[in-house]
């Protein structure tokens, strides 16, 4: 086995980062800034590890603490060292967050950007990786699994020497609940699609002065606070059950536009879009597809990524595998309504979004759902909204 075999493999088996440095290359400092992108740990720094790396003995993994208590596994192999991680022992919530600041005297105004760093953290036993590290490297030497010491490195209760950028900002802290308990508001509002809910708190949000709230905090961090949100709306997202396709299609399109806003005031708003957005994707999903079976559910998403495509019920049935009248009993059964009545309704759902949101034809609307005969689509759509494409669009620029 290779050595970019090797690793590959642990990093698969762990779903963790793992990264390698080979002696006398001087690549730990870019190896460090991939572990701490934001330069939060003192002790993930390429000054820190480097005494460290070159220190290291034969047969021997290490595990490094830091004063926050996130960790960092690592061990010789080949000419140089495997560093695995961050990682997190077990999952933590907001308030230990707060209080793990508090004792490492960690200045408030980088609560948001660690809670980004601690949500995108693997959670992983030391055992565990010891154990899967030990089978790839008898698996990577050829030989049975050979026995290392294990050094801890513990740093977690040494105060963080961290050096703010500005004015220390521990009157932070005392919003630090606060704004807890509006992140949960807001992603229970995204994950059950309560778009109009969502769209109220944001203006209240908007409307606070002095600022203690989420807007503030939008208004004074936009990119570390939409770095944060993307984390956490992406989980209630999949748990919603919306498609992780679609999930993934809204974050990138919305990273590359924060990328390009010039300003705080284009941020805020794009943040804002961001949630909305989702949350409607959310209401669509919840409102088409009620719970079901997990095979109706992967078919559903099919037909949700897949409408604008030529789709019948043999063709549905042959993809997934299944016999048409099963897939049709179990389609009315779960579902409510027959394949071709879903798939009509998904169609029309989102020939509605295009009429009220773009400047395309009726033509071109059509096709882009799926019909290729414009005058079908009239008629399909007339009998679901009561009223033409043409007319449609008419009343919702009116409204």
């Amino acid at each position: 086995m290779e050595l970019k075999t090797l690793l590959k493999l642990i990093h698969d088996l762990l779903s963790c980062g793992v990264y390698y440095v080979k002696d006398g290359t001087g690549d730990v400092a870019a190896v460090s800034e991939k572990i701490d992108p934001n330069g939060l740990f003192e002790e993930f720094s390429g000054a820190a590890l480097s005494p460290l790396l070159a220190g290291m003995e034969e047969q021997t993994y290490y595990e490094l603490i830091n004063a926050l208590g996130e960790r960092l596994f690592f061990f010789r192999v080949g000419e140089g060292t495997a560093l695995i991680g961050p990682y997190l022992k077990r999952t933590i919530d907001d308030r230990e967050i707060a209080e793990r600041m508090r004792k490492s005297r960690v200045p408030g105004q980088f609560y948001q950007l660690l809670k980004s760093q601690y949500y995108a953290c693997a959670i992983l036993d030391p055992f565990y990786i010891r154990s899967t590290v030990g089978a790839c490297l008898a698996a990577y030497s050829g030989d049975e699994m050979a026995q290392y010491a294990f050094v801890k490195i513990n740093r977690f209760a040494s105060p963080s020497h961290m050096t703010p950028p500005e004015p220390s900002g521990d009157e932070l802290y005392e919003h630090i609940y606060a704004k807890y308990e509006i992140e949960n508001e807001l992603l229970d509002k995204i994950e059950h699609g309560m778009v109009e809910e969502l769209k109220s708190l944001l203006r209240q949000l908007a409307e606070t002065i002095g600022g203690t709230g989420e807007r503030s905090y939008f208004n004074s961090h936009p990119k570390e606070a939409m770095a944060s949100l993307r984390a956490m709306v992406r989980v209630v997202a999949v748990r919603s059950g919306l498609s992780i396709v679609i999930v993934d299609a809204i974050l990138s399109k919305y990273t590359v536009l924060m990328r390009e806003a010039r300003t705080g005031a284009e941020s805020v708003q794009l943040i804002e879009a961001f949630q909305i957005e989702m949350a409607e994707e959310i209401r669509r999903y919840r409102t088409h597809v009620p719970p079901c079976s997990p095979l109706l559910r992967e078919v559903t998403e099919y037909i949700l990524l897949h409408y604008g495509s030529p789709l019948s019920l043999p063709e549905l049935a042959r993809q997934f595998r299944i016999s048409p009248s099963h897939l049709s009993h179990l389609f009315k059964r779960e579902i409510g309504r027959s394949v071709g009545e879903f798939l009509e309704e998904i169609r029309v759902a989102n020939a509605c979004r295009f009429l009220e949101n773009t400047d395309m034809s009726v033509a071109q609307v059509a096709e882009a759902v799926g019909y290729f005969d414009n005058n079908y689509f009239t008629k399909v759509f007339k009998k679901r909204m009561q009223l033409t494409p043409r007319a449609y669009r008419e009343q919702s620029l009116r409204a």
